[in-house]
């Protein structure tokens, strides 16, 4: 390379950074990384971890630079400006030879038969689903699937991986190979908020996935992988499968899942976030897609300190159901938009206690997952009682962190599951607290 990789990779970084925050270039992204050939694994890792990067090889790294290059134009990009005449040229071979036989949308199914304007049935073969996955065309979206484990790189970043069952994938692949597997489907999820993702000719009874639409799979993702397997076993492998296409929109391929997870069976947790049923759960939706701590909301029974969570969906959407009052949307609405600001209050007068960085936090008490019941019996004692946020950290003052009676609710049990008793206790004890303190 023409300078040090290190300086290369922090130009993208800082160049990704920026990029990764608009949808509509995200998207242009990751359909020339696709172009390229850059394996779906790698493209997922970059667009959820921009410190990925350095442990891409150097074919990979030019690629993402050219990719950037392009959708910028921006001069300081230029690959030319890193990269020798030689590594370009043996990047772009290995780049090209990484998909024989690529397929690139339009995608065109006969005899697909529409059972609504967003949901379709027709059938593929095992060869053809595993190419368009090999072709870099279906895509993990963790956020519509199981959610995601995190793991350190090299570098000690933080990279998001699909929650996989290898002993499943295993099982499903011996079956398909030894051609003892019966016909199964595979539902994927076609959308875009830039094209119409697909369209059904009535006449010949033909659906076609869009140029520009991204495909994801909704379910099937270990006989997806089994299939993979599949095939490198037995090559000539002859399997047909039943494929649902639905082309909904994020919120409405959330709930989706939820309903038709049945096997490999979601932690309890995870399918009611995605289900969504109790109005509380909404709430707890937009704090995850508005409010500061959005991100540290764990979908998980637990949470996890290397990518710096919090509290889990289920805490909190368990307390929010206890203490506010839901009866529709509007009070949906109104409640999201009262706790969005009352977390803005609350991290920003203790931001070191919040942080995403475990090492930051002083006062572990205060970031316990538990507390957070706390912090939500608070919001409602505040709100009913039109107490100004401004005066919320006289209130967090007057919470006894030492007290043995809270500190023994908070670590009676080591998980955060089948604690019902603890969190009414809880519900409880805070509420007694705060109406104890006098105002100022």
């Amino acid at each position: 390379m023409k300078i040090d990789r290190t300086e290369v990779e922090q130009i993208l970084l800082t160049h990704l950074e920026v990029v990764l925050k608009t949808k509509k270039l995200k998207h242009q992204i990751q359909i020339q990384l696709i172009e390229l050939n850059v394996p779906v694994e790698e493209i997922d890792s970059i667009l959820s971890n921009v410190e990925s990067v350095s442990d891409l090889d150097v074919p990979l790294l030019y690629g993402l630079t050219k990719t950037l290059y392009t959708v910028t134009e921006d001069q300081q990009l230029d690959p030319d400006r890193y990269f020798g005449k030689r590594e370009i040229s043996e990047a772009e071979d290995i780049l090209s030879q990484s998909v024989q036989e690529r397929i690139s949308l339009p995608i065109h199914f006969e005899e697909c038969t529409k059972i609504k304007f967003d949901s379709f049935i027709t059938k593929i073969s095992i060869q053809n689903l595993v190419k368009l996955y090999d072709s870099q065309l279906i895509i993990y979206d963790d956020e519509t699937q199981r959610g995601a484990k995190y793991k350190t790189n090299k570098s000690g970043g933080i990279v998001r991986t699909p929650i996989v069952n290898k002993a499943s994938v295993k099982r499903i692949a011996d079956k398909m190979a030894s051609n003892s597997y019966f016909e199964d489907m595979i539902t994927l999820n076609v959308f875009s908020s830039e094209v119409d993702p697909v369209t059904y000719n009535e006449e010949s009874n033909t659906l076609t996935l869009n140029e520009g639409a991204v495909i994801s799979i909704l379910d099937g993702f270990h006989r997806l992988q089994g299939g993979v397997v599949a095939l490198q076993t037995n090559p000539h492998l002859d399997l047909e499968l039943i494929l649902s296409i639905r082309s909904y929109d994020h919120d409405t391929a959330q709930r989706y899942f939820g309903q038709i997870n049945t096997v490999n069976v979601l932690q309890r947790e995870r399918r009611e976030e995605l289900a969504q049923e109790r109005l509380s759960d909404k709430v707890v939706a937009n704090l995850q897609r508005k409010s500061e701590i959005g991100k540290q909301i764990a979908s998980s029974n637990k949470v996890s300190d290397l990518v710096g969570e919090l509290t889990t969906f289920d805490i909190l959407s368990y307390t929010i159901d206890k203490v506010f009052i839901l009866e529709r949307q509007f009070d949906v609405l109104q409640t999201s938009d009262y706790l969005v600001e009352f977390v803005t209050y609350l991290v920003g007068s203790y931001p070191n206690e919040f942080s995403i960085s475990v090492k930051i936090r002083v006062n572990h008490i205060m970031s316990h997952p538990l507390m957070f019941i706390g912090y939500i019996v608070l919001s409602h004692y505040m709100y009913e009682n039109k107490i100004p946020l401004q005066k919320l950290s006289h209130y967090i003052h007057s919470i006894n962190l030492e007290d043995e009676e809270l500190l023994d609710l908070l670590n009676k049990k080591k998980t955060l599951t089948g604690n019902k008793r603890i969190r009414e206790d809880l519900i409880k004890y805070f509420d007694s607290a705060f109406r104890g303190v006098q105002s100022e």
